[in-house]
């Protein structure tokens, strides 16, 4: 889908399918939101909120298929944790769960957020500066280190770190589970 130029703009649990097996085929389905990287933006704030990217949360109009990977992510941490790990009642509280888990974004780590539309506008960033927790939902007991690897880079804020789809699968989490399944 990214390789044709495509983002989906609503990943989450109820729109992919997962064959019989459970692990040979996997489908991307309910491609109504979807847009193609070759309209000219503006793109709308478009998916469900508890899946949606930061950046969108925070106005940014010409995103990319990052913010697919962002969903895919938040898919991930939900099937091993059983529920959602951001659910905020509107983008601004959907934001403060984020930065609860993630830490406030730092120049340093998300060089961009000020630039973003609503940065500052919607919500602002506890004053406090915390850092990330997100191992502490995910312990090594409970998400290989190569897992956790995948997680977090698939929540990176900072859209130049955010791991694509091509790089994801080339990690040795995806590698080993290829391994063993035969």
């Amino acid at each position: 889908m990214h390789g044709l130029r495509i983002i989906h703009r609503d990943i989450k649990p109820g729109n992919i399918l997962v064959g019989a097996d459970g692990i040979s085929t996997v489908k991307i389905c309910d491609l109504g939101l979807a847009v193609s990287m070759a309209e000219p933006v503006p793109y709308g704030q478009h998916g469900t909120r508890r899946y949606m990217a930061p950046e969108m949360l925070l106005g940014k109009t010409d995103y990319d298929a990052t913010v697919d990977m962002w969903s895919l992510g938040c898919v991930m941490a939900e099937l091993l944790s059983g529920k959602p790990l951001f659910d905020g009642d509107d983008d601004a509280q959907q934001l403060l769960a984020i930065f609860r888990v993630l830490g406030v974004p730092l120049f340093m780590i998300w060089p961009a957020y000020e630039s973003l539309p609503l940065a500052g506008k919607l919500v602002t960033p506890p004053h406090v500066i915390s850092r990330n927790k997100l191992r502490e939902h995910f312990p090594e007991d409970y998400l290989s280190k190569e897992g956790f690897e995948v997680l977090k880079g698939l929540f990176s804020c900072n859209i130049n770190k955010r791991l694509s789809a091509t790089t994801a699968l080339r990690r040795p989490w995806f590698a080993n589970a290829l391994d063993a399944s035969g």
